[in-house]
């Protein structure tokens, strides 16, 4: 089950370093691919609503975000211009993952995806590294208030830590943040303490990688006892990833998701997936 967002653009200035157009495009690839014909519905995701937003965001932000009145440190923190568009897309971000929490949670299906999504970044009270809303913290706080969830669990391989998903939740035990990421990437100043964080050196290959993600899997499962997975299905630890540093390949990426929807389908978790970063040529990286 998929929760996608519309095809909506936001403008970026020539030579941004955002890949915008990796969303279209896969979609696009998906929706050609015959073994996905019968396996994957493409459902439109909805807005997210301002109540849904202010359960993990500043009220102050989100109005200061919607009416373009940002400040130039936080348009420059964010680093994307901001426009009418990128408004759009980033309520519509966080509604698909909240629409595909609902999808899980309400007993028709066991795994729904966002195709964008997984914007770690953003904090309560201001956006950073691509990032505006925290479409994965917003879709646990609805999970909890909605579903009456204590033991939700953020799998996030994305090779960026999600600081601001880990400052939200810092502290509170509902959600368990499990953290794998380049130990010398961004963010820097920034950097904030999961519940577990596990660096991984430049340069960390499919070998080193999927044995100790499988390893914590089994303990993340059994130790906490998850109502709810989200997993944050980042693909810029592939090699040659502009913004990577980790030499994964496209197979072992692969395993590594399986690895990821097997443990939730052996342990009946509902399991929502967001896209995350990534930062190769789609071209390049689906020969690799």
């Amino acid at each position: 089950m998929d929760s996608h967002h519309g095809l909506v653009q936001v403008p970026l200035p020539p030579g941004h370093r955002f890949p915008m157009e990796k969303y279209r495009r896969t979609r696009q690839l998906l929706q050609e691919d015959p073994q996905c014909a019968e396996k994957i519905l493409f459902v439109p995701g909805p807005q997210a609503s301002v109540e849904d937003l202010l359960l993990v965001h500043a009220p102050e932000y989100i109005d200061r975000f919607k009416t373009a009145k940002m400040t130039p440190s936080e348009v420059r923190n964010l680093g994307l211009p901001h426009s009418a568009e990128l408004v759009g897309r980033s309520l519509c971000s966080s509604g698909s993952t909240i629409a595909a929490t609902h999808l899980v949670l309400g007993g028709k299906h066991t795994m729904a995806a966002n195709m964008a999504g997984g914007t770690h970044h953003a904090f309560r009270d201001r956006g950073e590294g691509f990032c505006v809303c925290n479409d994965i913290s917003s879709a646990a706080a609805v999970a909890i208030r909605d579903y009456g969830l204590s033991r939700i669990l953020v799998v996030d391989l994305d090779v960026h830590q999600g600081n601001g998903t880990s400052s939200i939740w810092e502290g509170d035990r509902r959600v368990v943040t499990f953290d794998m990421h380049g130990a010398n990437n961004y963010p820097y100043s920034s950097r904030m303490r999961s519940t577990y964080d596990i660096a991984m050196a430049d340069g960390t290959t499919d070998a080193q990688c999927l044995p100790l993600l499988e390893k914590w899997l089994d303990h993340l499962v059994n130790h906490h006892q998850p109502q709810l997975m989200f997993f944050q299905a980042g693909v810029d630890a592939l090699q040659g990833d502009s913004l990577g540093r980790l030499a994964l390949t496209r197979q072992g990426l692969i395993r590594r998701n399986n690895m990821v929807y097997k443990t939730c389908e052996q342990a009946s978790i509902p399991l929502v997936i967001t896209m995350g970063g990534g930062y190769a040529k789609v071209w390049n990286a689906l020969q690799q």
